[in-house]
């Protein structure tokens, strides 16, 4: 078990830099101080293969372990983009010319929300077999 919580605390580790290093990449990028477009192309796929490896790993773990307890939930990562997509949202109305969404960044704000649902779905089927 303690090689599980190692793996899970570097794969956690990992998604957490990842995101914050994506999110302050759009944010910079859409608020025009640095042009990184490009580079967050790569950033993006980066950060949504770690995720999905992350949830992944976190997943066989609870399925595999009956004594699995994950206190690290996802929804303030949710909340994070969830903000951060409103604010783009926001400038871009006020402005359509000079803020402009890009596709990368809804692309992984879907992602992280769909990533998040399947583990949601997974741990109360899970707590469901276990309580039946």
């Amino acid at each position: 078990m303690l090689g599980l919580k190692k793996e899970l605390e570097f794969w956690r580790f990992l998604s957490h830099f990842w995101g914050i290093l994506t999110a302050l990449f759009f944010l910079v990028n859409f608020l025009k101080i640095l042009d990184l477009s490009q580079a967050i192309k790569t950033v993006a796929v980066i950060y949504i293969g770690i995720l999905s490896l992350f949830t992944t790993t976190k997943e066989f773990a609870r399925w595999k372990n009956k004594k699995f307890l994950s206190n690290h939930n996802g929804e303030l990562f949710i909340f994070i983009w969830t903000i951060l997509i409103l604010i783009f949202i926001f400038f871009n109305v006020s402005d359509p010319i000079k803020y402009q969404i890009p596709g990368e960044f809804t692309a992984t704000y879907l992602s992280i929300l769909g990533i998040f649902a399947i583990s949601r779905q997974s741990r109360n089927f899970k707590n469901h077999n276990i309580n039946n």
